[in-house]
């Protein structure tokens, strides 16, 4: 996402953040919702494509996503979530598509190519969506509340194949799913601690989601910004040979950097969607 356009400002984080670009009516639009825009179409657009024909012996692009989706239902959901996987699965796969097509397409130089002039100064349109607290805020927020949903709708799903009716299982099904958060404790001293073993339990659910959103930001924000200050030594006033020196540096520190993003961006996605795959499955397996 750093672009030539870092010699246009003295602080290379500006390059980093968000950005206003425009308003609609009373919605402020910056930078990374365009870029949350575009991914969603990309993805609109490319897997109907790849999955409209259908071979035995997938080739090409149409091979690269169908082995990144068996990996994923293989390997990381099915140990994970058992008979419930193909339940799940479509979501698995959309959460690493989304957050690696944003994490990947920070690293395209639109800013470069694509600006916009407001009072004087650049601002990119460009930007890594992921880098932004309110974005994986948002999506960690989204799988907090699809691992409860899931682990709820299962015990409902049983009382009800157990003979209960629905009324009666929905009920049930609701409140046994928040009493099995709690370790089972005989006895009095277990009536007597439910209250704050629930609250510990339910915190540290919380957390959980709480860390899958600043992890994948931390980790974008922090690569993007060191990319950022090492383009940004380019710019600085030096002598001639030691300017032709740092830029060179610069240049193949940069190089070396966006190699090691591109492999984050990969890394991130996976982690964020395999600590949520467990997350679902200790939900809806909570016997184990």
């Amino acid at each position: 996402m750093i672009t030539g356009t870092i010699v246009a400002s003295a602080n290379p984080l500006d390059h980093v953040v968000a950005h206003d670009i425009f308003k609609i009516g009373s919605i402020t639009v910056n930078n990374h919702m365009i870029m949350l825009t575009v991914v969603a179409v990309i993805m609109l657009v490319v897997f109907p494509i790849v999955t409209r024909r259908r071979q035995m012996v997938p080739t090409g692009v149409r091979n690269f996503f169908e082995a990144i989706c068996v990996y994923f239902r293989d390997e990381v959901a099915r140990p994970m979530l058992h008979d419930q996987t193909d339940r799940f699965i479509g979501l698995i796969w959309t959460f690493f598509f989304f957050i690696l097509f944003c994490n990947l397409l920070g690293m395209v130089p639109i800013g470069s190519i694509l600006f916009l002039a407001s009072a004087g100064k650049l601002k990119e349109i460009g930007g890594t969506p992921t880098g932004n607290i309110y974005v994986t805020g948002a999506l960690a927020s989204l799988m907090f509340i699809m691992i409860h949903v899931s682990g709820i709708w299962q015990n409902m799903y049983l009382e009800h194949h157990h003979g209960k009716p629905w009324p009666q299982a929905v009920v049930k099904g609701f409140f046994l799913y928040w009493y099995k958060l709690v370790p089972p404790i005989g006895g009095v001293i277990g009536y007597i601690l439910f209250p704050l073993l629930f609250l510990l339990e339910f915190l540290g659910v919380a957390s959980k989601s709480f860390a899958l959103a600043v992890r994948l930001f931390a980790n974008m924000l922090a690569g993007h910004t060191v990319l950022a200050i090492m383009l940004f030594f380019i710019a600085l006033p030096t002598s001639y040979g030691m300017g032709l020196f740092v830029a060179g540096a610069s240049v193949v520190g940069s190089v070396a950097l966006s190699g090691l993003e591109l492999f984050v961006a990969f890394l991130q996605a996976y982690i964020f969607t395999l600590l949520a795959t467990v997350f679902i499955g200790m939900s809806v397996h909570q016997e184990h």
